[in-house]
């Protein structure tokens, strides 16, 4: 149970730090700026496949943590 809630919280870490990098990129209009196409395109691409780590933790930490609590409750 403990590792369950443990991936539910690093997986809600990793998506507000996700986020909080995206806003830091932002101008006064509102949109992402990069220095490069290059830098946009590998920034983009690895936040991306972090967001899919991140989300899977949260998924497989919510059953790890409903499955305990359902053999406990039994």
């Amino acid at each position: 149970m403990t590792i369950g809630i443990l991936m539910v919280v690093v997986g809600a870490v990793l998506q507000f730090w996700l986020g909080n990098r995206a806003f830091k990129r932002r101008n006064q209009s509102g949109l992402e700026t990069f220095s490069s196409y290059g830098k946009a395109m590998g920034t983009q691409a690895g936040e991306r496949i972090i967001l899919v780590i991140s989300r899977l933790l949260i998924f497989v930490g919510l059953i790890w943590v409903g499955s305990a609590w359902l053999v406990n409750r039994m």
